[in-house]
């Protein structure tokens, strides 16, 4: 990267308007983040539009802050009303919520909050150093790649949780399904919409997730309350604090959250949801107490926040330097670059070296005015888990039909939303794991693409997806991804025997 544009860009961004913009960006975009099925993407479109009358520089460094605040606002939900506001959010739930449930949402959120800011200052420093070489590796990634990629994810998921892991495969296998009933994206064809022309041409995916994880615990809180009575909740600062001291003393399971969120978060089409999954997953089978995870264990909620704002950096980095969307919000900052003129692709540091700085040094401040808005609301959030069931119900109730509803401005939407809070209420019912499922919905469009996409390149020839070393890396990966718990089991049972006989 163009080192010698940093103090320019700093004398760009230290402005008393570009500051207020970055502290309105963030708060807004925490707030709206904060929304069940209110999606960054959404947050961000919403902006769009007032943009078009500000200078490129304060246009570009306000949608930034918009996408720092509503990347860590899909927590807040996550911890206190077992629902990710944002798709980014949705592997915080496993263990968040469950710490909530306990009387620890303030350490949840105290977690959440400078996990989530760490991890967007090391990947934003990451990147503002190595955007050239970072750019060149996601240029790697094919359709070949991320085919392989996105079966990877889901298996690794679908192993990962829960104890019963072909209950996970059948969960993200259904996920696969429920993807694929829009209409066949080469040839046309209807698929598995069932008569119904609101799922043509995809199917919601804010309905699915507010249906699986809010409507479902809804008839769990039912003439209870969010939090058992004997429970003693601290809503003091102190008990944040002892979040983020919980934090601070986990330095390599940060470290490694964030480097897997930079990772996926700079191949092109990866996207959060992923970069979450895989860090959970990955948390988990490199515990000592694995068995932990998903009942409230705070490094889950590190794992799963310490890659979420990484992801925030890195997916801006296929997006400036090849001028592909590293995932659906910088998409549509990919439309505002190109709406005030700066035009992303792999000549972007040569014609744009400027504007690149503004928009990562940006990512700083964002960070640190998260940290601080975070932290003085975060005291009075809490209280919502106090709430009693006659209140809290139909407050997510209203909030989640709002959600629903405003993505597509559809009905029908409300009603899937519905039948998904069911279904979602049946398989926790009988211990079926629903982020498998969520993950298949989330790939499912991204794997098929890929692999037609492949297929079409490669003439029908199924060895093009083992032409390339980083191809055959990742299948050698999914392959470990299935023995290495069996593995595990047998040589944790022959080194359990020979213990046994020495004793």
């Amino acid at each position: 990267m163009a080192i010698e544009h940093i103090p320019e860009a700093l004398g760009v961004l230290l402005t008393v308007e570009n500051i207020a913009f970055i502290c309105i960006g963030v708060m807004f975009g925490m707030l709206a983040g904060s929304i069940p099925g209110f999606t960054g993407t959404n947050t961000v479109a919403i902006a769009l539009p007032f943009t078009l009358g500000m200078t490129a520089e304060i246009a570009l460094v306000f949608l930034a802050a918009i996408y720092i605040g509503a990347s860590y606002g899909g927590a807040i939900p996550a911890v206190l009303i077992n629902t990710p506001g944002t798709a980014g959010a949705t592997a915080t739930v496993l263990d968040a919520y469950p710490m909530s449930q306990k009387g620890q949402a303030s350490k949840a959120l105290g977690i959440s909050i400078l996990a989530s800011v760490i991890g967007g200052f090391f990947a934003a420093f990451i990147v503002l150093l190595l955007l050239g070489p970072i750019g060149d590796f996601a240029f790697m990634f094919t359709n070949r790649e991320i085919f392989v990629l996105g079966l990877f994810g889901l298996a690794a998921v679908a192993v990962a949780i829960g104890d019963n892991f072909r209950k996970g495969l059948v969960s993200g296998f259904a996920g696969l399904l429920i993807a694929a009933m829009p209409v066949d994206p080469t040839t046309g064809q209807r698929r598995l919409d069932f008569g119904f022309f609101e799922l043509y041409d995809e199917v919601p995916f804010v309905p699915v997730v507010v249906g699986l994880f809010a409507i479902s615990e809804l008839f769990y809180l039912i003439n209870k309350k969010a939090i058992s009575e004997d429970t003693e909740l601290d809503t003091s600062y102190g008990q944040i604090i002892d979040g983020f001291k919980y934090v601070i003393s986990k330095p390599i399971d940060l470290a490694r959250a964030m480097i897997i969120g930079l990772s996926i978060g700079s191949m092109p089409g990866a996207g959060t949801s992923v970069a979450n999954f895989v860090s959970w997953g990955t948390a988990k089978s490199m515990s000592d107490k694995p068995e932990q995870f998903g009942e409230g264990n705070p490094e889950g909620v590190i794992a799963s926040e310490g890659s979420n704002s990484a992801v925030t950096a890195g997916s801006l980095v296929p997006t400036i330097a090849l001028g592909i969307p590293g995932s659906g919000t910088t998409a549509v900052m990919l439309a505002a670059l190109l709406l005030h003129g700066v035009r992303p692709g792999p000549e972007f540091m040569q014609d744009f070296a400027l504007e690149a700085n503004i928009i990562i040094l940006s990512l700083f401040i964002a960070n640190i005015v998260l940290l601080i808005f975070a932290f003085a609301v975060s005291k009075y959030l809490v209280r919502i888990v106090t709430m009693p069931a006659n209140v809290i119900v139909p407050a997510i109730l209203v909030l989640t039909v709002i959600g629903a509803y405003a993505m597509r401005s559809s009905v029908f939407d409300i009603w899937l939303m519905f039948l998904f809070g069911i279904i979602g209420f049946v398989m926790r019912e009988n211990n079926y794991s629903l982020i498998p499922l969520i993950l298949g919905v989330i790939l499912g469009p991204i794997i098929e693409g890929a692999f037609l996409r492949s297929m079409l390149v490669s003439g029908n020839d199924p060895t093009y997806f083992f032409g390339s070393g980083l191809a055959i890396a990742l299948w050698i990966a999914l392959v470990l991804t299935f023995v290495s718990r069996p593995l595990y089991n047998i040589v944790r049972g022959i080194v359990e025997s020979r213990t046994n006989l020495l004793n």
